[in-house]
């Protein structure tokens, strides 16, 4: 499942585990910048779903308990939503949130991202737990790690411009 194409940006590997995704990726700035852009509307309108349609709603209710729905319409016209609720916050280096896709009505997946720094460089380690293996399948089948790459190409980008000032 891991990309290898050559580009300016890291590559995310996506590993499966039985009923479970583990994501990691490295990003050139600190984690304060990278929990920054994952979270605040502002930057998430820059980098969510890049290159896959134009981000029509995107509301965070940053706090323990708040909400979150992210929605885009694709080219052909079809929207997209997620949304889902925010479990644990531990900025910078951690947060837990639920995730449902919202067009099908799935059953909560549970992510787990952590953020780790080190001299500059920040890993972002994302554990996705879904109601099943068969969920799995359905989201690899999905063609997620197309946009999850493109996303976070995108979200290189917004750190770069953050970075810059």
């Amino acid at each position: 499942m891991n990309d290898t194409t050559s580009s300016t940006h890291d590559r995310a590997t996506v590993d499966r585990r039985d009923d479970q995704l583990v994501i990691t990726r490295r990003f050139r700035a600190p984690a304060e910048l990278v929990f920054a852009a994952l979270t605040q509307p502002e930057h998430i309108r820059q980098w969510w779903g890049s290159g896959h349609g134009e981000v029509t709603t995107c509301e965070v209710d940053l706090r323990v308990g708040g909400r979150w729905h992210f929605a885009q319409v694709t080219p052909d016209g079809t929207t997209v939503s997620f949304s889902g609720e925010y479990r644990e916050l531990d900025p910078p280096g951690r947060m837990v949130h639920t995730e449902v896709f919202d067009n099908i009505g799935s059953l909560p997946a549970l992510v787990e991202t952590s953020l780790t720094e080190h001299e500059g460089v920040t890993e972002l380690r994302a554990s996705i737990t879904y109601d099943s293996p068969a969920t799995v399948d359905a989201v690899i089948a999905s063609g997620m790690e197309g946009g999850l790459q493109s996303s976070y190409d995108a979200l290189d980008d917004v750190l770069e411009r953050l970075a810059a000032g």
